[in-house]
């Protein structure tokens, strides 16, 4: 065995992280196998990749464990099996996290003592004298900085002080039913992953903007109502909208609303589980982008301009 063989690292780091991106992508829905493999791929960003000869196995055994259950679905003339997480899953993932979390937290010193020690035996500052070294300056990972210089935080301690924004944009949750319809999934949504959350040190700061004039729609950069962003970044960025009555009958106009494309459907209100499922890519799936800076509209798509002239002339 050749422990300095990255290939070596990289099969065992796989075959730990399968199980455990399994049981995360049936946490957000019930999925049939090639459905979970790819999806497990996706979320990854191809670092676990799980074929037929490795998912089933692992499927089989959460299943005689009672982690899952499966039923038998005919698509295109075809059986397959869809496999629900049980409680005793969701447990499984929510233990799984708490012991994933302590392992990261060890795996980030040791990257943190790695590179202290490449830049010590780099410097002139490989002789110490408590925390200063040889040239008079602090010692590479000490706590002290010099007038004038900030030393970098550390990766453990920014893991540590992780949070995502997400804010819920909407015109009005009085009359609208997709925009009342939205924020109930949302809020479930943020329920059903708060232990999740909550185990992985991660602290959700939720904002509800109620978009009541063209001067804030244009600063929000507020396109379509409703809109879910995490970190700033919409969780669907294809725009697409229908007629939405209760709208048309609070302002007297015929407009639009959102309409959501999820999983080859569409729906009038954002789904539960595509929610929880941008939750969990932000969290566990790579997400590493800096929160997105809000772009001011130059000028409002047609269908907000009709809204909020209507919207005036009724309140005049």
């Amino acid at each position: 065995m050749d422990y300095t063989a990255r290939e070596y690292w990289h099969g065992i780091i796989k075959m730990c992280l399968s199980r455990f991106f399994i049981l995360r992508v049936l946490y957000t829905q019930p999925m049939h196998g090639y459905q979970i493999a790819r999806t497990v791929a996706e979320v990854t960003r191809g670092c676990c990749t799980p074929t037929e000869g490795t998912i089933y196995p692992v499927l089989r055994e959460f299943e005689e464990g009672g982690y899952v259950t499966s039923t038998i679905e005919t698509a295109g003339g075809r059986e397959r099996k869809v496999y629900t997480l049980t409680p005793k899953g969701q447990e499984a993932f929510r233990v799984a996290v708490e012991a994933w979390r302590e392992v990261t937290d060890y795996i980030w010193e040791a990257i943190e003592m790695h590179e202290n020690n490449n830049e010590r035996e780099g410097s002139c500052c490989s002789m110490q004298n408590s925390n200063s070294c040889c040239c008079g300056l602090p010692a590479p990972g000490s706590p002290e900085k010099t007038a004038g210089q900030e030393l970098e935080t550390s990766p453990a301690t920014l893991y540590s002080r992780r949070a995502i924004d997400i804010e819920f944009l909407y015109l009005d949750l009085d009359s609208c039913t997709r925009c009342r319809g939205t924020e109930r999934n949302l809020e479930e949504a943020l329920n059903e992953v708060a232990g999740v959350l909550q185990a992985t040190g991660i602290k959700v700061n939720l904002k509800k903007i109620h978009v009541q004039t063209e001067e804030q729609a244009l600063a929000l950069g507020f396109v379509s109502s409703p809109t879910i962003r995490i970190n700033g970044r919409d969780i669907q960025l294809d725009v697409r909208e229908s007629l939405c009555e209760s709208c048309g009958d609070l302002c007297g106009e015929d407009v639009d609303c959102r309409v959501w494309v999820y999983q080859g459907r569409e729906y009038t209100e954002a789904p539960k589980g595509m929610i929880i499922e941008a939750i969990l890519k932000h969290v566990y799936g790579g997400e590493k982008e800096a929160p997105a800076p809000k772009e001011p509209l130059k000028e409002l798509p047609e269908n907000l301009k009709r809204y909020f002239a209507a919207k005036l002339r009724k309140e005049a």
